[in-house]
């Protein structure tokens, strides 16, 4: 956990006359003088407190999406967008991009729709990255904040699975099952992810360590990279996107059964610590 304390835009307020809601609002001076109209922000200011708001998450995440989603937030803050709006945009991106892989699907070729759909999602998903840098940033956190965003990552993310399942099926030689199974192991991480907001051990990674090595391997599990190998996949070889969808799914079946047996392990283990005297 960390301790230091970060610095958002209403602690800069405090100084510079700004508020985190009202740009360009008066404030109050903290040497006793008068009202001053409020100076906004800089996007400088706004972008060391979004990136000082960064949370956790996987390599890619961290060091791609991330990073660019400060730049998002940064400019969100500046102009004094609610983070609900931007989590409204990540919607409409990453709707708007599976539609259009939809569209453009063709087992031989790559259509223009076709690169259109995969950059939408990696935009959304920037935006998806940024809408809690600004809630965080700005101290517009909130219960109602967070369940709009995971709604809309479970809107995002079927319909993602669906584009990707459209351009699969019309192969005749892909069994139906593999879609099926894809489709239902799809959502492991999103589990695992409402689960971390508990308190409960059930909750911890598989892997506790954070070593560069274990971070390549758990690629697999950053939404992310997954769809940017599945859409990079998707432009250069659409015949045989089945292959990283192959692994896709193996790996969160792999993960699957080592949760179920981590947790049973640990649900028996708690049960005797409890009985004993």
């Amino acid at each position: 956990m960390r301790t230091d304390k970060r610095v958002t835009v209403a602690d800069a307020g405090e100084h510079i006359g700004i508020t985190a809601d009202g740009i360009g609002t008066p404030g109050p001076r903290p040497d006793g003088e008068s009202n001053r109209p409020a100076v906004p922000p800089t996007v400088a200011e706004c972008y060391s407190a979004a990136r000082q708001a960064r949370s956790g998450g996987f390599l890619y995440s961290q060091t791609v999406s991330d990073r660019l989603g400060t730049a998002v937030a940064a400019i969100g803050m500046r102009l004094g967008a609610h983070p609900t709006y931007l989590t409204l945009v990540n919607l409409v991106l990453g709707i708007g991009g599976s539609v259009a892989v939809m569209a453009g699907r063709s087992p031989d070729r790559t259509a223009p729709l076709l690169v259109v759909g995969v950059i939408l999602w990696q935009v959304a998903y920037i935006f998806d990255c940024a809408d809690g840098q600004v809630a965080r940033a700005t101290g517009k956190t909130s219960a109602y904040g967070a369940s709009v965003d995971v709604f809309v990552d479970v809107a995002v993310q079927i319909s993602v699975v669906v584009a990707v399942s459209s351009v699969i099926l019309p192969r005749h030689e892909i069994p139906g099952l593999l879609v099926v199974l894809f489709a239902a192991a799809w959502f492991l991480n999103f589990v695992t992810f409402l689960l971390n907001k508990g308190d409960d051990q059930v909750s911890n990674s598989l892997i506790a360590r954070r070593s560069a090595l274990v971070s390549v391997a758990k690629l697999l599990r950053d939404y992310g990279f997954v769809i940017l190998v599945l859409g990079t996949w998707l432009l250069a070889s659409p015949s045989t996107l089945f292959i990283p969808v192959m692994a896709v799914t193996a790996n969160n079946l792999v993960l699957l059964v080592g949760y179920i047996a981590r947790a049973a392990g640990l649900s028996v283990r708690a049960s005797r610590q409890m009985l004993r005297p």
